[in-house]
């Protein structure tokens, strides 16, 4: 809520007073790890609940975020399009051509090492793998943190593979009109 909170954490007025309450939700909004309900965001963003679904519902029209009625009270969530698009654009900004061709050689041999360190040809299969009673407890939480790892460098190839297929469109200046 807008009020003052005796138990608010320090940075909370300092936040408040820098920034936009839409700043704030979106910024809340846009960190989720799953669909959160106005009330939560609000809470978190500091704000009324009403003001909380006033943006909301502006971050859902401009297909920045998605929501869902479904099953109860309406949850947000980072709409996937908007996300993978803004993390595109951040790998052209950051990087040229070349460096996009770089970081992916890169993220392909992390990727191919694991698979010929575990004998697997994916993080599932490491993940089954792992479940097998002859591994270690020990062994089983490290290849398991390396099947995260691997999605990630999957995902994050896919990224960088789109970047360099929309390589043009992200950097070309429309012409004047």
């Amino acid at each position: 809520m807008e009020t003052d909170d005796p138990e608010s954490a320090p940075g909370d007025e300092a936040w408040k007073a820098h920034t936009s309450g839409f700043d704030r939700v979106q910024s809340v909004a846009l960190t989720v790890p799953e669909p959160r309900t106005a009330a939560w965001v609000a809470d978190e963003a500091l704000v009324a609940e009403n003001t909380a679904r006033r943006h909301l519902q502006r971050l859902t029209d401009l297909n920045v975020l998605t929501a869902d009625a479904e099953g109860g009270p309406t949850t947000y969530y980072p709409d996937p399009v908007y996300v993978r698009t803004r993390e595109v654009r951040a790998l052209v900004d950051e990087h040229d051509r070349d460096g996009l061709t770089a970081l992916a050689a890169d993220l392909k041999a992390d990727v191919e090492a694991w698979s010929e360190e575990y004998d697997a040809t994916s993080p599932d299969e490491l993940r089954t793998q792992a479940a097998d009673e002859t591994v270690s407890a020990d062994e089983t939480r490290a290849r398991r943190r390396v099947a995260s790892d691997w999605e990630h460098t999957r995902y994050r190839l896919s990224l960088v593979e789109d970047a360099l297929a929309r390589y043009d469109e992200f950097t070309d200046r429309p012409a004047p009109v």
